[in-house]
């Protein structure tokens, strides 16, 4: 019997292996969500990954679009401010895309993009987070106090944003949003200045 000789196009392990870390480089896309409970949780092991793949595009060629499609139910905010302010930093255009939901820390990430963009059924909700700390009263306090720099933090960064619709927009009126869940659709975030455009209306070219 003659075995039939095997062709399997060895671009298509590179494929592969690129799809496994969310990273495809011929179109610059990045993807930021996944299959399970846990990958679209904004945490060190998701943030370095996303910063890694970013690294690597804006190290490869900074003057070519970066694409990041975000699916996120929210998570740290530390590490996820840390990928905010990695993506400012880039030297390359990035494009935010919004797709399914952008909850709590990744409404925030949302905001890093130098183009936001939406999908038509997509739902952000914007919030305080939660805190917790169990320890010494004074690490208490100080975490408290740290609590409050947070979340400032966080008003300023939707203000950003939020003016350039609303210029008279004050942090007060941020920070009432944001004291309880606050769930907007995809026309509501354009109307508040949270994304720049819903996909479904952008042109598709021929």
């Amino acid at each position: 019997m003659v075995k039939k000789k095997e062709n399997k196009d060895p671009l298509m392990g590179y494929i592969e292996a690129l799809h496994d870390i969310n990273l495809y480089i011929p179109t610059r896309t990045i993807y930021f969500g996944g299959d399970t409970i846990n990958e679209d949780v904004v945490n060190p092991t998701t943030v370095a990954q996303t910063i890694k793949n970013l690294l690597v595009l804006e190290y490869q060629d900074n003057t070519k679009p970066i694409t990041l499609i975000l699916n996120s139910c929210g998570g740290s905010w530390f590490d996820g401010v840390g990928l905010y302010d990695i993506i400012k930093s880039l030297k390359s255009h990035v494009t935010i895309m919004a797709i399914g939901k952008v909850f709590s820390m990744g409404s925030i990430i949302l905001q890093a993009g130098d183009r936001r963009i939406i999908t038509k059924h997509t739902f952000m909700m914007i919030h305080d987070g939660n805190d917790g700390y169990e320890g010494t009263p004074k690490s208490f306090e100080a975490w408290g106090e740290n609590s409050k720099v947070t979340r400032l933090q966080c008003y300023k960064i939707y203000r950003e944003q939020m003016r350039k619709k609303n210029p008279k927009i004050t942090l007060k009126q941020i920070e009432n949003l944001c004291s309880h869940d606050t769930i907007f659709d995809a026309e509501q975030c354009v109307e508040k200045g949270l994304a720049d455009q819903i996909m479904d209306e952008m042109t598709k070219e021929a």
